[in-house]
């Protein structure tokens, strides 16, 4: 019986050995017109190591292509600019916004309409990847994400 128990302690230990180094929440993808041809999502990712971890890229069947983008202010007009990676620091987090960096799809397979959920799978540099479900809303440009935690 002690043998049962202590392989049932160490399948557990491992178990949770394994758990994810990355949290994410607050995640929505911007519902879209009909027709519309591009979207963004947006997400909090909180790295709880102690070390930096950066998202190295995204994927969803919803669109074409799937880029991590940021914002940048060039001669005083605001342009979108897709980024290789985006560094989440060792025990702090990192916000996707309007107006910053986002995930963009471009070329979308079908209207996005709020109360839908898509998936999206998240790629980082320390090997690690997963999949989260992300609620589509409405999003205005003084829209005020919430709290709520999804994974």
């Amino acid at each position: 019986m002690k043998k049962i128990t202590l392989l049932a302690f160490t399948l557990l230990f491992s178990i949770s050995s394994f758990a994810s180094e990355i949290d994410i929440s607050k995640q929505l993808i911007r519902a879209t017109p009909p027709h519309a041809k591009n979207s963004a999502a947006f997400f909090t990712m909180t790295n709880n190591a102690d070390k930096s971890i950066n998202l190295i890229a995204v994927s969803s069947d919803i669109a074409e292509k799937v880029q991590i983008h940021t914002n940048i202010n060039e001669d005083g007009m605001m342009k979108m600019r897709q980024v290789e990676s985006i560094m989440i620091e060792a025990n702090s987090s990192t916000s996707l916004q309007p107006g910053g960096y986002h995930v963009m799809f471009l070329g979308l397979k079908n209207d996005l309409t709020e109360g839908q959920s898509v998936e999206l799978t998240l790629y980082f540099d320390n090997g690690e990847q997963m999949k989260v479900s992300t609620p589509v809303q409405k999003i205005t440009t003084n829209h005020k994400i919430s709290d709520k935690k999804h994974h």
